[in-house]
């Protein structure tokens, strides 16, 4: 074995072979089950959970006070290969990201955040204390995963970042339309 393998293998033996991410900054590690989202660190979470499939969804923002500032891009996927990510260009989030707000009664209440992609509607929510992300084609569901574990945010007044969805400050900076959301009117 030449002396390069052996200086290489005694470094990976006291330090440890590790290809973990960074954490975010916004993440809370000592209440977090997981610390990785798909939001960088430049980025504010909204909303970051590994879901039942065992991929991780994440609405990210950047620079977002209003809906004519800043980007909100979701992307979904893995650290190491996002699969999806809408919009792809930085452009505000305007017309692209709609709310929606859900009351079943008047103890049971949520907020769903949604975009169109082509032919499919995404629905990001939070009702009832459940988390969850649908795709739909018109009204038949083509994709549907619970939130099997959210972050613990820092910010926001250390909210669960699922929960972030119901928070008045976050609500604020999207448009919200209180109609059927199958057929959004974008402003």
């Amino acid at each position: 074995m030449n002396r390069y393998m052996m200086v290489v293998m005694l470094v990976i033996g006291l330090f440890g072979a590790k290809t973990a991410y960074a954490v975010h900054p916004q993440i809370d590690v000592k209440n977090s089950d997981i610390t990785s989202t798909l939001c960088s660190d430049e980025e504010d979470i909204y909303f970051s959970a590994k879901l039942n499939n065992g991929k991780f969804a994440s609405l990210c923002g950047y620079k977002h006070k209003s809906p004519d500032t800043g980007y909100v891009k979701y992307r979904y996927g893995f650290p190491d290969n996002i699969e999806l990510e809408y919009p792809k260009d930085e452009g505000t989030p305007k017309g692209r990201f709609l709310t929606y707000h859900i009351r079943l009664s008047p103890n049971v209440q949520g907020r769903t955040i949604f975009f169109h992609i082509g032919k499919y509607r995404y629905d990001i929510s939070h009702v009832a204390g459940n988390c969850s992300v649908f795709a739909y084609e018109g009204k038949k569901v083509v994709f549907e995963s619970f939130c099997n574990e959210e972050l613990w945010l820092n910010t926001f007044d250390g909210r669960m970042s699922g929960r972030l969805i119901l928070n008045k400050e976050f609500v604020k900076r999207f448009p919200q339309q209180f109609q059927d959301p199958t057929e959004p009117e974008f402003h």
